[in-house]
């Protein structure tokens, strides 16, 4: 069976389709319509309804579906001495903007069930706003309030600690103390002298005093305290010879017995002959005034070096 007007009704070639031109039913009877174009035998035609095959893709025609159509250019003619006009510029495909309407699930039937959704929404967001505004408020009210309470308070807790004693508190302050002062600058009288000839002394220039083994002799201490109370005076001597003493007078009173001033070292060398004595006495506040006399019955060969006193009864 051939294409074209061979006798045969169309319906017998179910291909007959391709092979009709654009003109219509008019290629049946071998009559095309004026302006189109004939069909040749064998020629399929070409139409906007052409067979595409399975998997193939063409580019989008000009004027199809979904674009502009595209203006015609006019040819230039004689007349125009070939003034190419410049192409007009197709305008972009316009489209339609459709609002989608969402329905919300488990709600009513029809635009009607979103209303009270929304407004339950809009309710609730109102709730939380108005919540976090009166948590904010009531916070920085608080704030406020403690920040003027501690300025009312100390800086500073109270210690927990033990209470504090009164010798933890403060230092016991510092006892009376003389300066050492050399018995040569005190008051001699009876024989008592200054003399050097004894080495070892700690006075000034080694001088220390003698003189004081005749009854009589006498050096005299002048000194001041802050108060009332008991004392220590301190005697630097010497002796190389027998045990000895001399007697103490405090402020005019005199003591019964002598003081010891023993030949403690056991030497005749005097550069090792010294040491140091001690007696506690009652002072009064002020002027005070001590004496070391040769009393009658005394053993009095030894030399003075430098007296000192010290506030209460000490040792050292």
């Amino acid at each position: 069976m051939t294409a074209g007007n061979n006798g045969a009704s169309e319906n017998d070639d179910p291909f007959a389709y391709l092979y009709r031109s654009e003109g219509g039913e008019g290629e049946s009877s071998g009559v095309a319509p004026e302006g189109a174009t004939v069909a040749q035998p064998g020629v399929p035609r070409t139409s906007y309804n052409q067979v595409q095959r399975v998997g193939e893709r063409r580019p989008p025609q000009q004027g199809g579906y979904g674009y502009p159509p595209q203006q015609p250019q006019q040819q230039p003619g004689y007349d125009q001495g070939y003034a190419q006009q410049p192409p007009q510029q197709a305008q972009p495909p316009q489209y339609t903007q459709q609002q989608t309407q969402y329905t919300p699930h488990g709600g009513g039937s029809g635009g009607g069930s979103q209303g009270p959704n929304r407004k339950g929404l809009l309710i609730g967001a109102i709730a939380v706003v108005v919540a976090v505004a009166i948590g904010i408020g009531f916070a920085m009210t608080q704030g406020g309030g403690k920040k003027d309470d501690a300025k009312d308070k100390p800086s500073t807790p109270p210690s927990s600690s033990a209470p504090v004693t009164p010798s933890q508190s403060a230092s016991a302050p510092d006892k009376f103390a003389s300066k050492v002062v050399d018995a040569a600058t005190l008051t001699l009288s009876g024989g008592a002298a200054q003399t050097n000839a004894m080495p070892g002394a700690k006075a000034a220039g080694g001088t220390s005093v003698g003189g004081l083994n005749a009854v009589g002799a006498s050096a005299t201490y002048t000194f001041e305290v802050p108060k009332d109370g008991a004392y220590t005076l301190f005697i630097r001597f010497g002796n190389v010879g027998e045990d000895a003493g001399l007697t103490l007078s405090e402020n005019g009173k005199l003591r019964t017995g002598p003081m010891s001033m023993h030949n403690y070292t056991g030497t005749a060398d005097w550069s090792k002959a010294w040491a140091t004595t001690y007696v506690w006495v009652d002072l009064k506040k002020g002027s005070n005034t001590l004496a070391l006399t040769c009393a009658p019955g005394n053993k009095c060969g030894v030399n003075l070096d430098q007296v000192w006193m010290k506030e209460g009864q000490v040792k050292k």
